[in-house]
């Protein structure tokens, strides 16, 4: 281990002694053993940068800040990693050559089984679409693009009531159920369709938000996805 040595003021002294106290955080961590990330050199580096950001710069880890922890812990942990190239429309970071779009969320109205992405991608093309056909033509060709771009989803989630950190991933083959979708679930000009249709309660539900041009996937069933790890923070955190 590395030693430093050297001076510092007493305000630089303040800073390492908050620093290191927000480091040493209770913080209960517990990894997938079937997880590709289950490696103390993960585990060890993720909880470092979630805690350096929730506990010394007092907010959440979250969107920028995730993604910059995430890519550190892959790299940290001896996995090959690949940042998307500038402009790159659908994914993130490609992790032993599986490409992945990094996602997180902190809302407090955050459900146990049930996950939401509020935007997927941009779909400027909502607003002009005016018809039925046209709507499920542009949606099936999109997720067609990024089922062959992507290989998964992975959303950090952070449950203000508990304090704990999930990190879950969403596989993109589930969205292939998009394409079994009939012409008239696509008759309103913002259509929101639970797929499959008619399944109650569905195993996710497709929302053309016009007013933002987005793509919204919500109510995905958990049973789908992969947990690879959370950590749960002591109390009064």
């Amino acid at each position: 281990m590395r030693e430093f040595s050297t001076s510092v003021t007493s305000a630089e002294f303040r800073r390492l002694e908050e620093f290191l106290n927000a480091l040493r955080t209770e913080c209960e961590a517990n990894m997938n053993p079937c997880s590709e990330f289950n490696s103390s050199e993960f585990e060890s580096e993720f909880r470092s940068k979630l805690l350096t950001h929730h506990c010394f710069m007092g907010s959440p880890l979250f969107q920028e800040s995730f993604d910059s922890a995430f890519i550190a812990a892959c790299e940290h942990s001896g996995h090959t990693v690949e940042k998307a190239p500038e402009g790159c429309r659908f994914w993130d970071v490609a992790v032993d050559g599986r490409k992945i779009s990094l996602k997180s969320s902190k809302a407090k109205s955050l459900k146990e089984n049930r996950l939401h992405i509020s935007k997927l991608t941009e779909a400027a093309w909502i607003q002009d679409c005016r018809t039925a056909s046209k709507r499920r033509k542009a949606t099936f060709a999109l997720f067609n693009q990024y089922c062959v771009d992507v290989d998964a989803i992975i959303q950090l989630r952070y449950f203000h009531s508990t304090a704990m950190y999930e990190l879950v991933e969403i596989p993109v083959d589930l969205f292939k159920r998009i394409f079994d979708v009939g012409l008239s679930s696509f008759q309103a000009d913002g259509p929101t369709i639970n797929i499959p249709v008619g399944k109650n309660p569905p195993d996710f539900t497709l929302k053309l938000d016009r007013s933002d041009a987005k793509i919204t996937v919500a109510n995905i069933d958990k049973a789908f996805c992969t947990v690879h790890g959370t950590w749960r923070l002591g109390k009064g955190v």
